[in-house]
């Protein structure tokens, strides 16, 4: 598939003129060719459409007149030059099924998402990607577009550049009440919230599970189903049976049960809240219980600027455990947040890689230093 390249609004001869000033231009057309040639296509391809000197510079050496990009250029390098075609662009957003531009609607969040069938390229997320929507939970939608949208209009409004009235709505909190046959049955009362949040050009979520008494105490069974993020599952059956077995060959607690374990102790020890962390994915938790109340928390990290190739995303997205993996330190992402862990303790006793976001390939040893923390 070739992409045909629209010029950026405002290039014409008054522009071509502004930028005979930059120092790039006033080096000698061959050692201008000669950078240009190093670069990859598609950011030889932006430079051309930056100005009409460049334009003519690079289109009649480097480019060879063909400002389009190659069929044969991957998905991933077409939505990295997408991306950076869109920067600038706060009504727009990159669409990976299709490929192209889209624009934005002011109505479109993630507490109140516009149904995908009325988007321009008719239900993208059902083609050859799969991986846009990462979180759905009591009508919390979170598409790659809005995460791409909010960092993008926090940027431009940094900058001064643009009003922050889509970004407030992107960033707007989420509350909804939990509805199971032990809420229907007015045994406990359940809610559900989101708190999106920008911080040092990162896109976060806080989300909470919370359980009150109602005409009975909070047991374990009556937590239902609690899905932090692809990793982190803890359902009824597993609560109130502990699943047996948590343990894997080497006889150490499996990091996939890190959310199970860390419920477990908390309902051992009422009062006192333990955290823990998913060791697949950019995501802290804690959970605290006592009879009258149950809160579960998350903070989750979506990552920077960028497409849906990004580690940071993909390790949300990803259903496979052992892609690529974040090792990083504990409670990272709940300070990142703004929230301190205070007397929080942890349920896992795992080593910490010093540093914050270290990427490794494949999946963390299981054979040092896992077993429950309670003291």
């Amino acid at each position: 598939m070739s992409l045909a390249l629209r010029p950026r609004p405002g290039n014409g001869e008054p522009s071509a003129q502004r930028d005979l000033t930059s120092h790039l231009l006033q080096l000698p057309v061959e050692l201008v060719v000669a950078i240009a040639s190093q670069v990859p296509r598609p950011s030889q391809i932006l430079a051309s459409q930056s100005c009409r000197a460049l334009r003519n510079i690079l289109c009649d050496s480097v480019l060879q007149g063909e400002d389009r990009l190659p069929e044969n250029l991957s998905r991933e390098e077409q939505a990295e030059f997408l991306l950076c075609l869109s920067r600038g662009r706060p009504g727009e957003w990159v669409c990976e099924e299709c490929m192209e531009l889209h624009p934005a609607y002011m109505h479109d969040t993630p507490a109140k998402p516009m149904s995908e069938g009325y988007l321009p390229c008719f239900f993208p997320g059902f083609g050859l990607r799969q991986d846009l929507n990462v979180h759905a939970n009591y009508g919390f939608k979170l598409n790659h577009r809005h995460v791409q949208l909010a960092l993008k209009h926090a940027r431009l409004a940094a900058a001064g550049s643009l009003g922050t009235t889509y970004l407030q709505r992107l960033l707007q909190p989420h509350h909804k009440r939990i509805r199971s046959r032990y809420t229907r049955r007015r045994l406990v009362d359940a809610t559900f919230s989101a708190h999106p949040k920008v911080v040092d050009g990162r896109f976060l979520v806080k989300t909470t599970f919370d359980f009150r008494e109602g005409h009975d105490k909070v047991r374990r069974e009556y937590l239902g189903t609690v899905g932090l993020c692809g990793h982190q599952l803890i359902q009824a059956s597993d609560v109130q049976g502990w699943r047996g077995q948590l343990s894997d060959s080497h006889n150490d607690l499996h990091p996939l049960y890190a959310l199970l374990v860390a419920a477990r102790a908390a309902f051992q020890k009422p009062g006192t809240e333990f955290c823990g962390r998913c060791e697949f994915c950019g995501t802290d938790f804690s959970v605290e219980a006592s009879p009258e109340r149950v809160t579960v928390r998350a903070w989750k990290d979506f990552g920077p600027e960028g497409t849906t190739y990004d580690p940071y995303w993909r390790s949300h997205a990803s259903r496979v455990f052992s892609t690529r993996t974040a090792c990083r330190m504990a409670g990272s992402i709940r300070e990142l947040y703004g929230e301190d862990t205070g007397q929080a303790m942890r349920a896992l006793g795992a080593d910490s890689v010093p540093g914050s976001w270290i990427w490794v390939d494949g999946m963390p040893p299981y054979g040092v230093g896992r077993r429950m923390v309670l003291d």
